[in-house]
């Protein structure tokens, strides 16, 4: 008696193209189990790929309730402060820089002013709303700023009806240049007219150094006392000769440095 197999059933699953134009392409062929364990097989190796990826990476800090290790914290914590160090000292550089254009505009302006049309006699540069008050005028009481400037002799006095807002004091080249008072510089740079200048803010008070040939400070530095903060030269296009162009602003308005300078020391 014969004995007859009993015949297995064979799956596939294949692309058939739409019009039957060519041969369908199989995928997939095999028994039942086939089409259980290969398609779990897949999704074990998408699920261990996907959590390979989110564990390794800091893409798992997007999971809710997930905790940075501690050193990554640190390193968070460290950039943070950095960018906030940044944001500050992008303000103070922009507070800077609307007090410096502040104080050239005025310049300008006290230029615009001067008119020699007047039988030769040149008009007040101080006009309603930026003249001192007469008390600090007419007053004989000016603080006198102690520090060291430089080494010389003033070439060329306070001029204001000639744009000619500070003094020349003719100096050896490369002479030190002091700090005339405690401040903090808002500006220092080189400009076209003037070379290498610094501005410095003392408060009530500004005082300037052009034509340097080279600056110890930048913008935002504090400057002490007596500390040496440039060194004297011929630079700038409206310098002739080695000196240093010396002026005190008291309140936005130029005033005569020699009022606040000690010639005796």
């Amino acid at each position: 008696m014969a004995s007859h197999r009993k015949k297995s059933t064979v799956y596939a699953l294949s692309l058939i193209p739409v019009g039957g134009r060519s041969r369908p392409v199989t995928l997939l062929k095999g028994r039942r189990a086939v089409f259980i364990f290969v398609p779990f097989i897949i999704l074990v190796m998408f699920a261990g790929l996907a959590g390979l990826l989110l564990f390794s990476t800091p893409l798992r800090s997007m999971i809710p309730g997930w905790s940075l290790p501690g050193h990554q914290k640190q390193l968070v914590s460290r950039q943070a402060a950095r960018v906030d160090s940044l944001i500050i000292e992008i303000e103070r550089m922009r507070a800077f820089s609307e007090k410096v254009e502040g104080v050239m505009l005025q310049e300008k302006v006290l230029t615009q002013e001067r008119d020699l049309s007047d039988g030769g006699v040149g008009r007040n540069v101080f006009y309603t709303g930026i003249m001192p008050a007469a008390s600090s005028v007419n007053s004989g009481e000016h603080p006198k700023f102690t520090g060291r400037l430089v080494t010389g002799s003033v070439s060329q006095r306070f001029k204001p009806g000639r744009s000619h807002y500070g003094i020349d004091i003719a100096t050896p080249r490369n002479e030190p240049v002091g700090a005339v008072a405690d401040g903090s510089v808002i500006f220092a740079d080189w400009t076209g007219a003037f070379g290498y200048t610094m501005i410095v803010d003392h408060g009530e008070y500004m005082t300037f150094y052009k034509h340097c040939r080279r600056l110890f400070k930048r913008g935002g530095e504090q400057v002490k006392l007596g500390e040496v903060i440039a060194l004297a030269g011929n630079t700038g296009q409206e310098s002739s000769g080695v000196h240093l162009h010396f002026e005190v602003w008291r309140n936005g308005t130029p005033v005569n440095p020699e009022t606040y300078l000690n010639f005796s020391m």
